[in-house]
């Protein structure tokens, strides 16, 4: 059995960020949501062929301007089918059970998927979503964590952790967004994959902005790094800016950048400007995952976990 060294997981992370050590990651893991986005009116139509076919499109068009591609594991069975081109950029597998809308309340693997599988296959590191309620009993969420952690011990491989609160209607985003830091930040993750830390309704504050990002990087013992969550892209973008001024790593960014009203004719162009963009943020304003990794504690060995 191997285990992983802090030196193999620095060679992982360094694939999928800047020279600089800032993520700048296009995310492409959608499922339900992706058709949702490109077809609104209609989205079941969307067959798979078409949405493989969109979302390769949109690899071959702006993954250059990103440092990684996030994707989910039936597109990339379909690229490796289709003998797609090699990716120029990290390869980041999405491999829980769920999509965004509709995550399972008891977090798994997606069937047939491990660990071992993802690094098999050439991914450079795996991403877990999954919802939780801070103020529920939360072990089932935990368990998960920690065996994907145990898995990615034992393959090598860095491991994105994304916990989830609902916030719709919520008044309390920063309690419960803060929490899932402190309690999934702790248990050996690589990068932590959060919504942003605070109310952004029309009442909020930047100042507020400020202060809830400086407590994530206060409070956390990973590198985090920030989802688009289907925002609007220059509301994502102005939250970004905030984000990593205060100690953010980058972004994962789906629908903010692929999404949103913008002519047939010039989509692509647009979408390309955008992620261009938000990559200047993280790699001038954010910070290296290499600062979190000289300052963590030793990970466990695989066996002791």
């Amino acid at each position: 059995m191997t285990t992983r060294s802090s030196d193999a997981r620095g060679e992982r992370l360094a694939r999928l960020s800047a020279e600089s050590g800032q993520f700048a990651i296009l995310a492409l893991d959608h499922v339900s949501s992706f058709a949702a986005t490109v077809r609104p009116s209609a989205p079941e139509s969307l067959s798979p062929e078409e949405m493989y076919g969109l979302k390769e499109r949109l690899v071959s068009e702006l993954a250059r301007n990103s440092t990684a591609v996030l994707i989910d594991p039936a597109f990339a069975l379909n690229r490796r089918e289709t003998e797609a081109p090699a990716l120029p950029v990290g390869l980041i597998l999405g491999i829980e059970d769920g999509d965004y809308d509709d995550a399972e309340i008891s977090p798994r693997l997606l069937p047939g998927w491990t660990v071992d599988r993802a690094s098999k296959f050439g991914a450079d590191a795996v991403k877990i979503s999954f919802y939780f309620d801070p103020d529920s009993d939360t072990s089932e969420a935990e368990a998960f964590v920690a065996e994907t952690v145990r898995q990615c011990e034992i393959s090598g491989l860095p491991l994105f952790c994304e916990p989830l609160v609902r916030l719709a209607g919520s008044d309390d985003t920063r309690r419960k967004v803060l929490d899932g830091v402190r309690r999934f930040g702790n248990m050996g993750v690589d990068v932590l994959k959060i919504q942003f830390p605070g109310d952004t309704d029309s009442s909020s504050s930047r100042d507020a902005w400020v202060d809830a990002c400086g407590e994530v990087t206060e409070q956390g013992s990973s590198p985090w790094a920030l989802l688009s969550e289907g925002r609007d892209y220059v509301v994502f973008r102005e939250l970004l800016t905030v984000a990593c001024q205060q100690g953010a790593s980058g972004f994962l960014g789906g629908r903010a950048i692929w999404g949103g009203a913008v002519s047939e004719a010039d989509a692509f162009t647009v979408y390309a400007e955008r992620l261009s963009e938000l990559r200047s943020i993280a790699v001038t304003e954010g910070t290296s995952w290499k600062a979190h990794l000289a300052t963590s504690e030793p990970r466990p060995e695989a066996d002791s976990l």
